[in-house]
């Protein structure tokens, strides 16, 4: 017993530290990892907020040994540098537009050629499942990006053309027309004599009202939630593109992790990508039903006639892309998964 007033030997305090920190050490450390997601779309966006439900479920899994610091509105990265920026570390995620990256990577371009992924949402999820993820981490490893992984389509709804004042049935009505359009979407655009103009959705609202462009080419709801419907009269479902988004991960910053969770993340990043996907459909079903009366947008469906036009606009890119594959292992690997699951 200690009491007041009385001197306590020095051994006793070095005995109690001694306790003290023995119990220290035999305390179990409780390490935290946090990864950056990086996004391009603003926060209260349906893509930022899906993805941070998916998450912050990973986040209970690993018992809050994983979480993610979400990084919306470009503000970690520009978005066209979200693969490098994945790449390197900077961001362990991203929610990402493969297209912009065409150029150097043509095999993305097989996102935007018309013909190419019409279909239905289900056969296009069928093709990258099954071959196409993995092809598209071998393209980004071909371009120096050796620690990217695909982890699933993210975004998958059908393309629509819409217009601020003129209503489009067929290829010819777009002949001189401005029309914001990306990759070989935009080639098709081009040969039927329209005039595309190539800018990220940041830039599209502006050019409308100012009259920079006279049409756009986007997923409906997309137009609804970024207000471009707000200039837009008239929309066509051309039914030749969907517009695709992809979930991409740095494989190699999970061997900082242990085995367990490791599992987690890596199944997480698929089911961040299916979370995002269905509750985005969710939501177009939604835009698709009530943007008309809202908008007073004439939402226009091209009959059997008006459809083999667009195919027949659409074959000379098509074409095009198709003769690529003889120089590029990678296109004639593409389409093969194309031709099988969804033809």
């Amino acid at each position: 017993m200690i009491t007041l007033g009385k001197v306590v030997p020095r051994t006793f305090w070095s005995g109690l530290a001694l306790v003290a920190a023995s119990s220290l050490v035999t305390m179990p450390a409780h390490s935290k990892t946090v990864f950056n997601a990086a996004f391009y779309q603003p926060a209260g966006n349906p893509i930022v907020e899906l993805a941070r439900d998916a998450l912050n479920n990973i986040e209970k899994e690993t018992e809050g040994r994983v979480s993610f610091k979400v990084f919306p509105s470009s503000t970690l990265v520009p978005t066209k540098e979200m693969g490098t920026a994945v790449d390197e570390g900077t961001a362990f995620m991203a929610i990402w537009y493969m297209p912009y990256m065409s150029k150097t990577i043509p095999l993305f371009n097989i996102e935007t050629v018309p013909v190419w992924t019409a279909g239905t949402c289900e056969a296009i999820v069928n093709t990258y499942e099954n071959g196409l993820n993995d092809l598209y981490s071998k393209a980004l490893e071909r371009q120096k990006m050796p620690n990217i992984r695909v982890a699933g389509v993210s975004m998958c709804l059908p393309r629509v053309l819409g217009m601020t004042n003129k209503q489009v049935k067929v290829p010819d009505d777009v002949k001189g027309m401005r029309i914001r359009s990306v990759a070989a979407e935009a080639e098709m655009f081009s040969s039927i004599g329209a005039n595309p103009v190539n800018m990220t959705n940041d830039q599209v609202y502006e050019a409308l009202s100012r009259g920079i462009v006279d049409g756009m080419t986007n997923a409906f709801n997309v137009m609804d939630e970024r207000r471009d419907l707000e200039m837009i009269k008239y929309v066509t479902n051309t039914d030749l593109t969907w517009v695709l988004m992809h979930v991409i991960y740095n494989q190699k910053m999970l061997e900082k992790l242990d085995s367990k969770d490791r599992g987690i993340v890596e199944a997480g990043m698929k089911k961040v990508a299916e979370h995002v996907r269905n509750g985005l459909q969710a939501r177009s079903d939604k835009s698709v039903a009530e943007a008309p009366g809202k908008y007073k947008v004439t939402v226009y469906q091209p009959n059997e006639a008006e459809r083999k036009l667009w195919l027949h606009a659409a074959d000379k890119t098509r074409l095009e892309f198709e003769a690529q594959a003889d120089k590029d292992p990678l296109i004639k690997e593409g389409l093969s998964y194309v031709h099988k699951y969804n033809p």
